[in-house]
């Protein structure tokens, strides 16, 4: 805020009454002032008198005098709010020079050792290249449990706010939830609420909270934010250098409150009270001050919210005035925070204001992909090719949605938990790939090129956990830089030690370590002939792993929708599914998921409800059979059902988005004989292409591994009301079918005794309750007798050698309906932990319908012929599948019983 010069030159007498004789406590307490006034704005010209303040002050103390550090330290906070305006190098030359002279003279044992490293690790981490902030120096400052209330805030606070920026820029929760217990400790540390630190305390855990109310959409937590926040503004006194940051915040805080409202009057007066704030808030604060962009964006998208609510447009125009000032603000000041973030938020304004002409919003969000932060990235780059799309500008559009693909794999950090980065994706991921895809096809780029936009932007938790999985991808580095190759194993291997920890210093070292893998797999990628290191397979290698098999890829979008036919030995082409239409498909799989849930559902509904739910089931099998399946089959000249009864041709499909959630195999005209895809082709699924395995490898790992595991769970504690009577006569059919199948003991099904079976067998089948999330697909689980198996679980073993994993249970191919194209389930988890082939299941089951399906699979099985190629093991058991479908059609003719079970591989 700006301070008044009468304000500056009281400080400034100050600072020179004590200088001559002042005690180092008094002068200690002047020099403090002197600091948060130039914080909070005041004129540059405190600066010199307030070093020339404590420089007399240690001048007439002792050399070993204990206050000769803490007068250094401040030295250097004043050098360093300068630097924070000014962005000379010369003032963090200074700043750091006191600060490592304060240190020198606060050894072990000084009441303010951890306080001074940790300033001092802070102001080393502002020089270019110096990277993070090194938060064990914090930790221990934090730990050291300073006798001073003030002081061991600062330390809690200074962590807590390191932690924050952390979030910021990945989506760690588990560091913002360990910055809100840091900043309510230090909340706690002193009751009087008189303190001036009081409301600074109040400030930083309300804005915290207020972050993860918004983040979350979680108004109980964003309404704690707007206490707090609210009552550390009456502890401020008018004029206090707080006063506008708490303002701006308070206004950000009860903006987003607002928006969850249910109430249009109650969101207009929130909003309107908050821009006031804002507004006041912006007045008080020099454009110099290092904050005020990040006040100017605050306002600017709430003036933004308030014209929407209103329908004033000159809101809108303040808003676009507002954010134009803080691009102007941050452009000046080098060390200015947020500023980044402007572009983005200036593009979008333009975009609500002119929608007629948004040239001038797609290329402020354009100039987005020079942000810090990669989530800003992507989500600049989504907003600015769709805007380019309606204005028919094709070409834009498609090199916006690449740039983000290329962006988005990176946004995902692996130093997050999977359900971060989950929710992470869930903002920006939805549609990207599909949307990249459709635009190089509309824009005249080849099918190859869209299938590799296509897989670089899908399935990144998939692609994350292969490539921790397995090392085969550093043969190649070790063959051209075996330096970097070793580096690389070393890093991955540290981070397995660290991978479950949620916060403390292991999660430190796992954002350490991510780093490090980021910076070598840059290092890899500069290397000649390595470019293209981790990065998605190109088509020519898919088009290899494919082998025999035909894969086709269906694309839905906005945009166009599309097959993608992938066969070895030949381009890629392309077949316009031009009757699919994206609404079409989004509500489709609405009315089919619907139905088999409410034909699957406990008590079982009566026959009027039962007969609608199985004709909707039948419509939707008839279009998706119109409209994806009969196309694509037609143009791969399957026209027919084979006439003499033989084996029909295998066929792999790769669905995305809400296709992910229908049975294509199923797809078919309801007694229309041969009308149908289970009656033309043998179906397999494959939810990634970088999931194919290479057709001509032997089965790796295959030779260390025997014998068949079987894990019945007829009862579990954790569903008690829901036995499973026909597990075990399903797990006695498998062992007398099986040759080398052994069960485990029901009362020994253990997670670890479940793990251990499975990283020594060739084959699994599991006879349990099966639960899969829609939300959070990680969080999708194999039920055992007291504990669960889940998706996460299972991404992170190595079953290389695993030949067959049958999933007798519910929803174990089911895919999450906010992360489709994540296509994260139970089925895929098994085949990114190296399972060759899963059978699995796409909603629940009847007990009769999986019993008659595993007895005839296994039946199947064992009749069809094997000569131990991975071409005959890979037909056998998709011919199994495709046999057992059929058998279980014949007897239970409703789709609802035959059509869940699925042949992943």
């Amino acid at each position: 805020m700006a301070i008044s010069k009468e304000d500056a030159d009281e400080l400034i007498a100050a600072a020179r009454k004590v200088r001559a004789e002042g005690a180092p406590e008094d002068c200690a307490a002047v020099a403090e002032a002197c600091n948060h006034a130039v914080d909070a704005g005041a004129p540059l010209s405190i600066t010199e008198p307030t070093v020339e303040l404590l420089a007399a002050c240690r001048a007439r103390i002792p050399q070993d005098d204990q206050w000769q550090a803490d007068l250094f330290g401040l030295e250097s906070v004043a050098w360093h709010h300068r630097y924070r305006r000014t962005g000379v190098d010369q003032d963090l030359r200074r700043a750091t020079a006191a600060v490592d002279t304060a240190c020198a003279h606060a050894g072990p044992g000084h009441p303010s050792h951890h306080r001074l490293r940790a300033q001092q690790a802070l102001i080393h981490s502002l020089r270019p290249g110096s990277g993070a902030v090194p938060l064990d120096v914090l930790r221990e400052a934090v730990e050291a449990c300073d006798p001073n209330p003030r002081n061991h805030a600062v330390n809690m606070l200074n962590l807590a706010g390191q932690l924050n920026l952390r979030y910021l820029a990945t989506r760690d929760f588990s560091a913002l939830d360990e910055a809100i217990g840091l900043a309510e400790r230090a909340l706690a540390l002193d009751s009087r609420t008189d303190d001036e630190d009081y409301s600074w305390r109040l400030l930083w855990t309300g804005q915290l909270y207020a972050q993860k109310g918004h983040d979350t959409r979680d108004p109980s937590v964003l309404k704690k934010g707007v206490e707090l926040l609210q009552k550390a503004v009456t502890h401020v006194p008018p004029g206090h250098s707080f006063l506008p940051g708490l303002l701006n915040q308070l206004g950000a805080a009860m903006h987003a409150h607002s928006r969850l409202s249910d109430s249009k009057d109650a969101t207009r007066s929130e909003l309107t009270v908050a821009v006031h704030m804002m507004r006041a808030a912006l007045r008080m604060t020099d454009p110099a001050v290092p904050d005020y962009p990040t006040f100017a964006s605050n306002l600017a998208m709430a003036l933004a919210g308030l014209s929407k609510e209103t329908g004033d447009p000159s809101l809108l125009d303040e808003a676009i005035d507002t954010a134009e000032k803080g691009r102007r603000a941050a452009a000046a000041s080098p060390t200015a925070r947020d500023g980044e973030t402007l572009t983005p938020v200036t593009g979008l304004l333009l975009s609500m204001r002119d929608r007629d002409d948004p040239a001038a919003a797609i290329r402020a969000l354009s100039a987005g992909f020079d942000g810090s932060h990669r989530l800003d990235a992507v989500l600049a780059g989504q907003l600015g090719a769709g805007l380019a799309a309606r204005a028919g500008d094709w070409e834009t559009a498609a090199r916006l949605t690449l740039r983000a693909v290329e962006i988005l794999p990176h946004a995902a950090s692996e130093a997050l938990s999977v359900e971060d980065r989950e929710k992470g994706l869930s903002t920006m991921a939805t549609s990207l790939a599909r949307d990249a895809c459709a635009l190089v096809l509309r824009t005249g780029g080849s099918a190859d090129q869209a299938l590799h936009a296509l897989e670089t932007g899908r399935a990144t938790l998939v692609a994350q956990a292969l490539t921790r999985r397995s090392d085969a991808d550093l043969d190649p580095v070790q063959a051209l830089a075996p330096r970097l190759a070793t580096r690389m194993r070393e890093l991955r291997a540290a981070l397995t030690q660290v991978e479950d920890v949620p916060y403390g210093p292991a999660a430190d070292r796992r954002h350490r370590l991510t780093d490090a893998i980021h910076e070598v797999t840059r290092q890899i990628r500069a290397v000649p002939g390595l470019e293209d290191y981790l990065r998605a397979p190109g088509v020519d290698v898919l088009r290899r792993r494919a082998g025999a098999v035909p894969v086709v890829t269906l694309n839905v979008s906005e945009y166009r929708c599309d097959a993608l036919v992938l066969r070895t030995d030949e381009e890629t082409g392309v077949v316009a599914l031009s009757d699919l239409d994206l609404h079409d498909v989004t509500e489709n799989v609405r009315r089919f998921t619907t139905a088999t849930a409410g034909l699957t559902r406990w008590p079982a509904p009566g026959p009027v409800a039962a007969r609608k739910h199985q004709q909707v089931v039948r419509e939707v099998l008839a279009w998706l059979w119109e409209a994806v399946a009969q196309p694509v089959l037609s143009a791969l000249g399957i026209a027919s059902a084979p006439r003499d009864g033989g084996l029909p041709p295998r066929l792999r499909w790769s669905a995305t988005g809400p296709l992910t959630l229908l049975p294509l195999h199923a797809a078919g005209l309801p007694d229309v004989p041969g009308a149908g895809v289970a009656d033309r082709v043998v179906s397999s699924y494959t939810p990634t292409l970088r999931l194919l395995g290479d057709a001509s490898s032997p089965v790796t790992g295959a030779s260390r591994r025997e014998g068949h595991l079987v894990v019945p769970v007829p009862r579990s504690s954790l569903l008690p009301h829901r036995p499973l009577e026909g597990a075990g006569r399903e797990a006695a059919h498998v062992v007398s079918t099986v040759p080398g199948a052994l069960p485990l003991p029901e009362d020994a099904v253990s997670a670890l005794a479940v793990r251990a079976g499975l990283r020594g067998a060739r084959g699994v089948h599991f006879a349990c309750h099966g639960q899969s999330d829609a939300q959070h697909p990680s969080r999708s689980q194999l039920v055992l007798r007291d504990e669960t198996l889940t998706a996460a679980d299972l991404m992170a073993e190595r079953l290389d050698g695993l030949e067959l994993a049958v999933l007798s249970a519910c929803s174990t191919a089911r895919a999450g309906e906010r992360l489709p194209d994540e296509v994260l389930h139970l089925t895929s988890a098994f085949r990114v932990a190296g399972a060759r082939h899963v059978v699995g299941t796409l909603w629940e089951t009847g007990d009769r319908s999986a019993a008659e399906f595993t007895k005839a699979f296994y039946t199947s099985l064992g009749a069809l012929p094997y000569d131990g190629t991975p071409d005959t093991a890979d037909d056998r058991v998709a011919v199994a599948v495709h046999r057992a479908v059929r058998q279980v059609r014949a007897q239970q003719p409703s789709p609802r019983a035959w059509a869940p079970f699925v042949h992943v591989g």
